[in-house]
């Protein structure tokens, strides 16, 4: 869809295993032909991209090479990228290079596709050695047209980063989820327990199982190698709990309040400057839009929002941070003129519990 909205002329060969999925790529305009197998929607392609399970991506690269006429180039989607070079020959790594872009959402598949997805996305690319420049440079040119920001990185870099920022998180999630709902204490139950912070940590518990296990275990040294240094660190924590080193705890807060700080910089966020405004909002269709519409309508930018939901009955709180705080009180005041009584704080003072 990204890549029609650059060029609409554009024709788009596909192919997938879910000939409902093929289906309805095709009434969206996703696709423009439909393929009995990947070696035909590769045939004479200039570009091949291929998003399916890290564990099957080696054998289509070769299936796909073996189209008459030969595609001119085939990219990936995975999260892992070095053992799917691993599993290349030299012919084939002449004319593959490694792509993970970083964006998507909780939902997937073809229904929930659109166009914007990749606008302002990093777009990791892995070539190898034996990938002609002229190649190289023509995906490079490719990503940044559909509006997202190409960083060629090394395949075992980018495994290793993979592991600590997305593969470890979901690691701990699961763990978290599976402690949690297990746990109970003389009749009550933690699970039943939980506020935003836990529902937050543990948003992408359970996630795609087919999916994230080809992901732990094709990315397994870099994921065993991140899970014991995390470990150790937590160790660590735990000893200094023991002794009662109240220097030693707060100094890892202290780290962490640090590092959070840089990651909002990197993203252009002052910290100081933002304010977490949080409001009560009932379970009613549609409401969350017309929330949106009237912030928008007094020109009103959200920096980042998050939902809470509780229960049908109680509806859930709407997290949403904005910078300035002005900004913050004309956002509270038009929620309360909604109905919608508000709490503003500056984002360093939050506390989520």
């Amino acid at each position: 869809m990204a890549t029609r909205r650059e060029w609409p002329h554009v024709s788009v060969a596909g192919y997938d295993s879910d000939g409902l999925a093929l289906g309805l790529a095709k009434e969206r305009g996703v696709l423009t032909h439909l393929c009995a197998d990947a070696r035909e929607a590769a045939a004479g392609a200039d570009l091949v991209v291929i998003s399916t399970p890290v564990r099957s991506i080696s054998g289509l690269v070769q299936e796909c090479m073996a189209a008459e006429p030969s595609p001119r180039l085939i990219t990936d989607l995975g999260s892992t990228k070095t053992q799917v070079l691993r599993e290349l020959d030299s012919q084939s790594r002449s004319s593959f290079i490694g792509g993970h872009p970083m964006c998507g959402g909780e939902t997937a598949g073809v229904r929930y596709a659109r166009p914007n997805l990749f606008d302002g996305a990093t777009y990791f690319l892995c070539p190898p050695e034996e990938l002609p420049d002229e190649l190289f440079e023509f995906m490079h040119s490719f990503v940044s047209c559909l509006g997202a920001r190409p960083i060629t990185i090394e395949p075992e870099t980018h495994d290793r980063i993979m592991a600590l920022i997305s593969h470890v998180p979901h690691v701990l999630a699961n763990v978290m989820m599976s402690e949690v709902g297990s746990f109970e204490h003389r009749g009550r139950r933690a699970l039943y327990c939980t506020g935003p912070s836990f529902r937050e940590l543990t948003r992408v518990a359970g996630a795609n199982p087919t999916m994230w296990r080809e992901i732990f275990l094709e990315n397994r040294e870099a994921l065993v190698e991140s899970l014991r240094t995390v470990a150790t660190n937590i160790h660590m924590f735990c000893d200094d709990l023991e002794r009662e080193d109240e220097l030693g705890v707060a100094g890892a807060i202290a780290k962490a309040a640090a590092y959070r700080q840089e990651l909002l910089h990197k993203g252009d966020l002052e910290p100081a400057a933002l304010y977490q405004i949080t409001v009560r909002i009932p379970d009613e269709p549609g409401l969350l839009s017309r929330v949106m519409t009237a912030l928008g309508d007094a020109n009103i930018n959200i920096e980042d929002l998050t939902l809470h939901h509780y229960s049908r009955k109680v509806g859930g709180d709407l997290v949403l941070y904005v910078t300035g705080e002005g900004t913050a009180a004309t956002a509270g005041a038009v929620l309360e003129t909604m109905g919608f009584p508000t709490v503003s704080v500056p984002a360093e003072q939050a506390v989520d519990r």
